[in-house]
């Protein structure tokens, strides 16, 4: 988390939504994770794949390899960031494999319950961000995960809620309130799963 990211002029320069990153900015990759799952920061999402594994292509394949091996079987990562490309798809139930497994993490359940942040474990940060994630202040004991848009998707949420018993994960693909429609698998969920 203390590895500190010079932002690439390519990472900067991502279309759709960003952490406002800027080309030669040093950053934490601690702080471009939260860039990253709060903000839907795409600039967030190429400055790490860069830094892990040397460039997007090389980082698009360990996601894949990491997809596979989790179970997610109907899923094909083109970019780190999740804009529509040719051949870049996924599906709710592979979101929710996803979701499962990084839930695991202690630091990315951390991040992503996060509602707003300006200093981490390695100091203060460059930015400040807040959660965008409107889930997270609507719906109690909710703890994540990541809003999503583009054109072909639309608007699109992966949630979490903990309960008694442990947890729901929610995935919404191409919703007009993904809000309201993730609340209501929920309260589904809490009043018929556990009868």
């Amino acid at each position: 988390m203390k590895d500190v990211v010079t932002v690439s002029t390519k990472a900067a320069s991502v279309p759709g939504s960003s952490a406002g990153l800027r080309a030669g900015d040093k950053v934490t990759l601690e702080e471009l994770l939260y860039g990253l799952m709060l903000k839907s920061g795409n600039d967030a999402a190429v400055a790490i794949a860069e830094h892990i594994a040397g460039n997007v292509q090389n980082f698009v394949k360990l996601m894949n390899d990491k997809a596979l091996e989790i179970g997610a079987l109907n899923t094909s990562f083109i970019t780190p960031h999740g804009l529509d490309a040719e051949d870049h798809f996924t599906t709710a139930n592979d979101l929710a494999k996803i979701t499962a497994y990084a839930m695991k993490n202690d630091l990315f359940a951390k991040i992503v319950a996060t509602k707003e942040i300006s200093s981490g474990i390695t100091g203060p940060f460059k930015y400040s961000y807040n959660n965008i994630n409107k889930f997270l202040f609507r719906v109690d004991n909710s703890d994540g995960v990541k809003t999503g848009y583009t054109g072909n998707a639309g608007k699109c949420l992966v949630a979490s809620v903990r309960h008694k018993f442990g947890r729901y994960i929610c995935v919404v693909l191409n919703s007009a309130d993904r809000w309201k429609d993730a609340e209501k698998l929920v309260q589904y969920a809490s009043k018929n799963i556990f009868l």
